[in-house]
This record gives C-alpha cells, sequence and structure tokens, in this order.
C-alpha cells in the first residue's frame, strides 16, 4: 500500500498548494500537491535543511499531483540538491514527473544534478522507499513572513544562476529586482 493509498484527499486539500513530507530512515519524502512556487518555497527549504541536517542523504519529490512548478519553487530544489551533491550518497529525485515538469526542469539545467523520472516510470527501488512511509505531514506554504519569502526567492534564483549561467539573463532581472525589495524591506 502507498501512502496516497492510506491518505484520502479532500477536494478542499487537492486544491490547496501543499507541500506533504516525510522522513524515513536517511531518506525524505516530498509530495507536491498543486503548484510548487514560491508559497511553499521558504516551507520547502526549511523543512529540506533540517532534513539533511538531521542525516537525510536521498531526498525523493513525488509530483504526480503537481500542476505546475515556478523559478523560486526549482531554485529551492536547486539549492538543496546542490547540497546534496556534497554529502556522500547524496541525491535527489524527482519521479512521475509530467513532461512538462521535466521540460521546464531540464530547461533551467536542474535535469543534470537531479534523478528524474516520468509518471508512470519509477524504480522497484523508489517505490519500496514509498512502501515504507507512514506518516505524511502537510507544509503548507505562507507568505506571511515577507523578508523570509524574499531571501528565499532571491537564494533560490542565485542558485538557478550556479546551476546554469546560462539562466543569468533570464533570472538578472528577477534578482535585482529581489535584491533591490530586500534591502527596502530592511531599510538599508
Amino acid at each position: 500500500m502507498t501512502p496516497r493509498e492510506r491518505e484520502p484527499v479532500t477536494s478542499s486539500e487537492k486544491d490547496a498548494d501543499a507541500l506533504l513530507v516525510a522522513t524515513y530512515h536517511t531518506s525524505a519524502l516530498i509530495r507536491v500537491r498543486g503548484r510548487g512556487s514560491f508559497k511553499v518555497g521558504s516551507a520547502l527549504k526549511q523543512f529540506g535543511l533540517s532534513a539533511i541536517g538531521s542525516g537525510c542523504r536521498q531526498f525523493i519529490l513525488d509530483m504526480d499531483e503537481c500542476t505546475g512548478m515556478d523559478s523560486t519553487f526549482m531554485g529551492v530544489l536547486a539549492g538543496l540538491a546542490l547540497r546534496l551533491k556534497h554529502e556522500p550518497d547524496g541525491r535527489m529525485v524527482m519521479m512521475n514527473l509530467s513532461p512538462k515538469t521535466l521540460t521546464l526542469l531540464e530547461t533551467l539545467g536542474l535535469a543534470q544534478l537531479i534523478e528524474t523520472h516520468l509518471e508512470g516510470h519509477v524504480s522497484e527501488d523508489l517505490k519500496k522507499r514509498l512502501s515504507d512511509v507512514v506518516d505524511l505531514s502537510t507544509l503548507k506554504g505562507s507568505i506571511a513572513d515577507q523578508k523570509l519569502t524574499l531571501e528565499t526567492m532571491l537564494t533560490a534564483h542565485e542558485d538557478l544562476v550556479k546551476v546554469s549561467p546560462d539562466n543569468l539573463p533570464k533570472f538578472k532581472n528577477v534578482m535585482a529586482y529581489l535584491s533591490a525589495d530586500l534591502k527596502q524591506f530592511e531599510g538599508v
């Protein structure tokens, strides 16, 4: 039985952008519901850093219920994947990707850093890891902390440029805007 079979989804939950997360031994499971966006970016980053700090070295993202991703969300993934790359046995896996979400990752150079699997192409090893996960906690996105949101968004875009310098022209203006907003917010 998979975690999805254990957990019924209500229509209001299905419409909301949320992350369902769990850790199991050295693995972290993240199920993306709705849109992976700046709204859940800070929550993803905080969960990811905490999981790495607790010894998780493999991140498995189930994208079956993901309707799309923005650059902030993908930048947070990039930052976490870059950290995992420097850990023994560190890896990030995204499974159940639609062709559209896979193309987004490839366009920004993340497919070179993240192991990707289209929907329906999940290895037996990943299926086993998923079947072992019992409890998923919901991380709802919040943009209430404006400073944290701005910092997360700026760092996410900087990480996209680290992954691929070709991303600089795409995000140069966004980074300048976010940096200016952050300085204004801080009163600098």
